[in-house]
This record gives structure tokens, C-alpha cells and sequence, in this order.
């Protein structure tokens, strides 16, 4: 003879209306406990990914000595400020790259400031040499217009060549001559 608790396993939750109450609850417990157990997993998770983080800080404290100084300065801090995206590795790496850029802009003004020194010094050079060049090219006894003048003579005194009105039609004679008019 079967009883009503050992019966089919459909019939007795619907005959008992005491069980089919509990049902509810325990389902509701179940969701809770669920929930709970979540929850603590992801606590946890969250704990232990911490942990490496902070263990991977430390590394990278050691293997850049000077990390824990900048930290210290407020220097991260300030990077961070600056671009709230970085953590405290990327405002390390942004300081040294900012660091970086103002050794390498004071080494090109360096550089320019050098160049530019040599530059001149070679045209002053250079002036020199021409100037020294025309000074052992001509005659002793040349005044320095007709050195510097040469086949203008004609242009520099034009009174002993009949005046500049003669010299000037003289010379555009002498072009057309040459041009072939």
C-alpha cells in the first residue's frame, strides 16, 4: 500500500499544500544564497586581482628606482591630474617622457645656437678671404673705386667721357652692336 508521501512524486507536491508553500521560500533562499555566494566570489576576485596589482607595483618599484621618489614628490600626482586616464605606471612613463622632451628641445636650441654660430663664422670667413683675394689682385697704385668699379670707369668719372647722357648712349650703342640691330 502506498502512502500519500511515497506516492508519485507529481502528485504529492500538489496534494500537500504545506510543501507547496515551502517551495517558494526555498527557491527564494536558493536565489538569495546564489546572490550571496556571487557576491563574496567577486569580493574575493576583486581581492586577489588587488593583490597582483600591488605586487606588480612593488616590481616595477624595484626595477625603477626612482619610482617611489616621484611618487613621494607628488609628481605622479600632478601627472594625474593632468590626464586623469593614467594610473600611477602611466603618469611614471608620461613624466619621463615629458622629461625626456624638454633635454631634447634644450639640445636642438643647443645645437641651432651652435650652428648658427659656426654659420656666421664661416661667412665672415669667407668675406674675409674675398676681401683679401681683391686687395692682392689689384694694382698698388688703383684707387679702391677703380677696384671695385673695373669696366664701369667709364660710369665712375663720366665728365672726362663727355658727360652721363654720352656715356650711357654710348653704351646702349654698344648693345644694339652687339645684339645685332
Amino acid at each position: 500500500m502506498e502512502s500519500e508521501a511515497t506516492g508519485k512524486p507529481g502528485t504529492a507536491a500538489v496534494a500537500d499544500p504545506g510543501i507547496a508553500g515551502l517551495e517558494s521560500v526555498f527557491a527564494d533562499l536558493e536565489k538569495r544564497l546564489d546572490d550571496l555566494v556571487e557576491a563574496r566570489l567577486d569580493a574575493v576576485a576583486a581581492r586577489r586581482q588587488e593583490a597582483e596589482r600591488m605586487a606588480l607595483a612593488e616590481q616595477f618599484a624595484e626595477r625603477h628606482p626612482d619610482f617611489r621618489e616621484l611618487a613621494a614628490s607628488g609628481a605622479l600626482d600632478a601627472q594625474k591630474r593632468d590626464n586623469p586616464l593614467l594610473d600611477d605606471v602611466g603618469a611614471y612613463y608620461a613624466h619621463h617622457l615629458s622629461a625626456q622632451q624638454q633635454v631634447a628641445a634644450e639640445e636642438l636650441a643647443k645645437a641651432r645656437a651652435e650652428a648658427e654660430t659656426e654659420a656666421e663664422a664661416r661667412t665672415i670667413e669667407r668675406v674675409r678671404s674675398k676681401r683679401l683675394a681683391a686687395a692682392l689682385g689689384a694694382s698698388p697704385s688703383a684707387t679702391a673705386q677703380a677696384r671695385t668699379a673695373g669696366a664701369d670707369a667709364d660710369l665712375a668719372a663720366p665728365e672726362q667721357f663727355g658727360g652721363i647722357n654720352a656715356v650711357l648712349a654710348a653704351r646702349m650703342a654698344a648693345r644694339r652692336r652687339n645684339a645685332g640691330l
